[in-house]
């Protein structure tokens, strides 16, 4: 009876170390923050605001057919803006992958430290986000986190935590 206890507890500990969460950082990941740029809130521009109205949280394009995709999906025509003719930023898909994450917080003011990870072993992107505010304001801060990173390789996933 004590060996199965023993056998058992030893696999309740086993199984909690693998269920640790991705976000965690450990020995695997990569840290390639200095090799991406985090874009402005407002780099689309004004005609292409309207993810918000479509629901998208997380975003990861890979290509120029999913951006465009995605720009049309989000354009808005407000009155006096000429919407119909604007164009999405150049981006060179061939270096480069684009992803964002919205983020929302209660406050007076907000900042992010972003930082992003890169697992071989897992074949992962981790984009950490830790999000800061202060006050006691009753307004809620709303952010995409927007950033280009090195192509990302066929095969890998892209992981969004938020802290």
């Amino acid at each position: 009876m004590r060996k199965y206890t023993s056998n058992c507890c030893m696999l309740m500990i086993l199984s909690i170390l693998f269920v640790i969460p991705g976000c965690e950082k450990n020995d695997e990941l990569t840290d390639i923050t200095n090799q991406v740029e985090f874009l402005e809130p407002n780099f689309f521009g004004t005609c292409f605001s309207g993810f918000f109205d479509e629901g998208y949280s997380e975003v990861v394009i890979k290509d120029e057919a999913s951006y465009q995709e995605f720009g049309d999906s989000v354009r808005i025509h407000p009155f006096n803006l000429n919407c119909d003719t604007a164009v999405l930023p150049s981006i060179d898909f061939s270096k480069y992958s684009l992803i964002g994450k919205l983020t929302s917080v209660g406050g007076c003011n907000a900042y992010s430290v972003r930082q992003v990870f890169r697992d071989e072993n897992g074949k992962e992107i981790v984009y950490k986000i830790h999000v800061e505010y202060s006050g006691s304001c009753d307004m809620l801060i709303v952010s995409m986190n927007w950033a280009l990173v090195p192509k990302i390789p066929k095969g890998f996933t892209v992981e969004f935590c938020v802290d």
